[in-house]
């Protein structure tokens, strides 16, 4: 009878190995500054911009600080004083910002405008212009505007 709980033949079975793995991956990429300056596109796994200006972001970890990225695609991103126009992650947090555009599972924002808010969890001060339930209400009352005009000018005189 063996010992299953030795480790034959020096394998490991530990399951935190496969963890550490899978994070190792996740973040993957170098780690990239951009500070007082304006750029097309950055990459990397962990991005910090102070600031700074970026047309097109792709990070697992970003810090922005006084900083504008037109869009952003990010796993985790912690804006101050900042601002972007489309931003796509998992967790958001934001303190003194503005975006336009904002998809997230979760969200944490203080002092912060959104025009568009799509996202799973909001907590803290957001200000969201336009949710999905208000947009929902807009396309209802365009429908009917548009129903109604269609009503009034589609008539045709004998």
């Amino acid at each position: 009878m063996t010992d299953q709980s030795q480790p034959q033949s020096g394998e490991t079975n530990n399951p935190l190995d496969d963890l550490a793995e899978d994070l190792s991956a996740q973040m993957s990429g170098e780690t990239v500054e951009v500070k007082n300056s304006s750029v097309e596109e950055v990459q990397g796994g962990q991005v910090k911009m102070i600031n700074s200006a970026a047309r097109s972001l792709h990070a697992n970890a970003m810090d922005m600080h006084e900083s504008a990225v037109a869009a952003a695609q990010v796993d985790s991103l912690e804006m101050h004083e900042s601002a972007a126009g489309a931003v796509a992650g998992k967790t958001i947090t934001i303190h003194g910002g503005v975006v336009g555009a904002l998809a997230a599972e979760e969200v944490q924002a203080t002092d912060t405008t959104v025009g568009l808010l799509m996202a799973g969890k909001v907590e803290g001060d957001v200000k969201a212009l336009l949710t999905p339930v208000a947009a929902a209400a807009f396309g209802a009352a365009f429908a009917l505007t548009l129903a109604f005009l269609r009503l009034l000018f589609g008539r045709k005189s004998k």
